[in-house]
C-alpha cells in the first residue's frame, strides 16, 4: 500500500515545523539478491496528505540536478539515495518563469 511521510527541519536558520513530504510516494520495500533492504519510491508523482499547498509535482530540470548529484555522491563513496530512472509524464508544469 503506498504511503507518504510527513518531515520537518530548519529553514532560514529558524525550525519551520512540518516541511512536507518532499514529493515523495513510498511504494514499499523489497530485498535484493544480497539480503539488502531496498525502499521503492516515486518523488514528483502528485499530491499526497502532506503536500500542504503545493502539487507535488517535479520539474525535469530539478530532477536531473538531484539524479546527477546523487550518482556524483556515490561515486565518490558518500551514502545517499540513488535513483533508478527518471519518468516525463507529458504533463506540463511551471514553477518560476526565471528558473
Amino acid at each position: 500500500l503506498p504511503y507518504a511521510q510527513c518531515y520537518g527541519g530548519h529553514q532560514f536558520g529558524m525550525w519551520a515545523g512540518q516541511l512536507g513530504d518532499g514529493r515523495a510516494i513510498t511504494l514499499g520495500e523489497m530485498l535484493n539478491s544480497k539480503s539488502e533492504r531496498w525502499e521503492l519510491q516515486l518523488k514528483g508523482a502528485g499530491k499526497t496528505p502532506y503536500s500542504r499547498f503545493a502539487d507535488g509535482l517535479a520539474v525535469l530540470r530539478s530532477s536531473i540536478r538531484e539524479f546527477l548529484c546523487s550518482e556524483a555522491m556515490h561515486c565518490l563513496g558518500i551514502p545517499t539515495t540513488r535513483a533508478l530512472c527518471l519518468v516525463m509524464t507529458g504533463k506540463y508544469v511551471t514553477r518560476d518563469m526565471f528558473y
